[in-house]
């Protein structure tokens, strides 16, 4: 299926970055004057985002907006799950839909050729998109049973997929075709494509993976565990972010990175300088490697989901996914190495 461009909102609104006055331990929401706001609350932390950094509002009408990827021709490509389509923004052209029906794509990232990779809740697998414009399922079942609903996808350097299989999408009537879960739990795994071979991956401590991503020297992968999104009246559910060490394509030594307070993580990405950015509830929450908090971006809207990273002539942005909304923050340089 080929993509498909069709303007839906030309130019984004603009502002400059506020900063939230932190308040015994937490801090005024951001307002509608100014859609993103910061709570510093280490140093570093101006060092990756300026207090007058540049913010834009590139759409308010998406239904839930997830898995945000820069493209090699520079569009921002972006889920709208709930829709079920994917819609991508240019700076010349605005926002448009890229791909409908998307069989309800969520994570995506790029393969070492450039090809888009997504995590199909529809599909119940990994698609990549050929040259010609057709998406291929790479990856649908693990010893012989379907796989759940693949949230979240990356690429490591050698071109293996590492993905996250929970359960939401195939229990949520608005974000798949529905189903049963055949795999008795949620979990991670590892796909190589020259050899076809599937492994799922030793994570005990995660009850339901979500996003994921590695360090810059992919010594270690991040999980975020989104048990909570399950019940969020239980706050005994996981509601933090996993770290383990990788070796030889396996995990071990798994240990608690950080703990969300407000509501989950749920997308997460770590920069050029191994800094790791994760979403919550109505936040961009930001760590240093060693786990200490340094600040939040502070979103006006209902849930934040996702973000990544990316670079243009204008400078460095982190990209914001926020129910139905889609922003970007100018960020330093360093974060996007770029």
């Amino acid at each position: 299926m080929n993509p498909t461009f069709k303007k839906l909102f030309l130019s984004p609104s603009s502002w400059l970055l506020g900063s939230a006055i932190l308040v015994a331990g937490s801090a005024s929401a951001a307002t509608a004057a100014a859609p993103v706001r910061q709570v510093v609350t280490d140093p570093a932390f101006s060092q990756l985002v300026d207090a007058k950094a540049r913010v834009e509002l590139l759409t308010d009408q998406a239904k839930w907006a997830e898995g945000p990827l820069c493209l090699q021709d520079g569009r921002l490509i972006w889920s709208d799950i709930k829709a079920n389509k994917v819609s991508g923004w240019q700076a010349k052209d605005g926002v448009s839909t890229w791909l409908e029906p998307a069989d309800f794509q969520n994570g995506h990232t790029l393969d070492a050729q450039g090809r888009v990779v997504a995590a199909s809740h529809g599909k119940r697998g990994i698609v990549r998109q050929e040259a010609n414009g057709e998406w291929r399922t790479l990856v649908d079942t693990y010893q012989g049973k379907r796989l759940n609903s693949p949230n979240d996808v990356v690429a490591d350097n050698s071109g293996t997929l590492w993905f996250t299989d929970p359960t939401f999408g195939v229990l949520s009537k608005s974000e798949g075709y529905g189903g049963t879960p055949e795999q008795g739990g949620e979990f991670v795994y590892r796909y190589v494509l020259e050899t076809g071979e599937i492994t799922r991956l030793e994570t005990p401590e995660v009850h339901s993976p979500n996003g994921l991503a590695f360090s810059p020297d992919q010594q270690l992968l991040y999980v975020a565990d989104s048990q909570m999104a399950h019940d969020f009246s239980n706050k005994m559910l996981a509601h933090r972010i996993m770290v383990y060490q990788v070796r030889d394509g396996r995990l071990s030594n798994g240990k608690v990175f950080a703990e969300i307070e407000s509501g989950i993580p749920d997308g997460i990405k770590v920069d050029a300088l191994g800094n790791v950015w994760s979403s919550s509830k109505e936040e961009i929450e930001v760590f240093s490697a060693a786990g200490k908090s340094l600040g939040k971006l502070l979103v006006s809207a209902s849930d934040t989901s996702n973000l990544t990273f990316c670079s243009d002539e204008q400078g460095s942005w982190a990209y914001i996914t926020a129910a139905n909304k889609v922003l970007r923050v100018q960020v330093a340089k360093g974060v996007t190495g770029r």
